[in-house]
């Protein structure tokens, strides 16, 4: 229990680091107008090269009114870190293990935030998928209330209060808050989808209208993937396009967002949001980071990025 302890407090103490670290680096970024890349990286032969750009600066426009809505692009930052592998789910973290069953640690992940919001949302290249969105601000994750039977010191109770640590946002009033108001977990979310097939691979991404979009295919599916954070951060948008499916898309979200990710087309069965082929070239998944003070971007169709 004393080894146990040490352990989970050690990576406490790494995890507040990288956070803090994080904070820093997108509060530190120097705000243009519209969108501000840290980083661009080149594909060589085994190593990934980043070449830092910055837009031409102008005056920054003002900052809306509290609770108002702007059409106007946040400024983001954009990097590519290397990051303790924060998975928690059995089946989103089988592309990490190794042949002696460790989890490897994220290599190379997409890094995306706003000197203006105080998130950072994770992307993988290696898996082409939403790995996980960080809070910045919040407080230290801390264990669960014991109960009854854990006072006792059974081992069954040790092992629900090890599981109770892993808990999100949502999970029951005796789960502790994680940081990560998302965390990945199962299979890749567009495996249900008829054409998907294997691994994805991801090949590339581009930036378009200042906010970044993933390349990568699955089975006979070419898929664009684009994330950028809205409504004065309030929310994040994932806008899917896989034109060449012809019988149109099933994106699942992990069971903790059922009932709170929001789409543009589409109908949700549980966690499973099914799309009709007619709006496979653009569908926008909606998650709701922050307490909309307007109560009106919840169900508001998010303008196409």
């Amino acid at each position: 229990m004393v080894l146990m302890k040490i352990l989970r407090s050690s990576c406490e103490v790494e995890l507040l680091r990288e956070r803090l670290k994080l904070r820093a680096d997108f509060r530190m970024s120097v705000p243009p107008p519209n969108v501000l890349l840290s980083a661009l990286f080149a594909v060589a032969v085994t190593v990934l090269a980043s070449v830092s750009t910055a837009q031409e600066s102008t005056s920054p426009p003002p900052a809306p009114a509290s609770g108002a809505t702007t059409d106007l692009p946040m400024r983001l930052d954009l990097s590519r870190r290397d990051l303790k592998n924060f998975l928690t789910d059995p089946e989103a973290m089988k592309p990490y293990l190794g042949p002696d069953g460790t989890v490897a640690d994220l290599h190379d992940v997409f890094a995306l935030g706003s000197p203006n919001a105080p998130w950072a949302v994770f992307w993988d290249s290696r898996t082409c998928r939403l790995l996980g969105i960080l809070d910045l601000e919040a407080q230290p994750e801390s264990p669960a209330p014991p109960s009854p039977a854990a006072a006792g010191g059974s081992d069954d109770a040790t092992g629900a209060r090890e599981q109770d640590a892993d808990r999100e946002p949502g999970d029951g009033p005796d789960a502790p808050l994680s940081p990560y108001l998302y965390r990945a977990s199962g299979a890749f979310p567009l495996a249900k989808t008829s054409g998907a097939s294997g691994e994805p691979r991801y090949f590339g991404f581009r930036l378009v209208k200042e906010v970044p979009e993933f390349l990568y295919t699955c089975g006979t599916l070419s898929i664009e993937e684009r994330l950028w954070l809205d409504d004065g951060g309030r929310v994040l948008r994932q806008r899917f396009s896989a034109k060449e499916a012809a019988k149109g898309l099933q994106i699942s979200v992990p069971e903790s967002w059922k009932g709170r990710v929001t789409a543009s087309a589409g109908t949700w069965k549980g966690s499973v949001l099914t799309v009709p082929a007619d709006s496979a070239a653009e569908v926008i998944l909606t998650y709701p980071l922050a307490a909309d003070p307007a109560g009106a971007s919840e169900n508001a169709t998010p303008a196409t990025n």
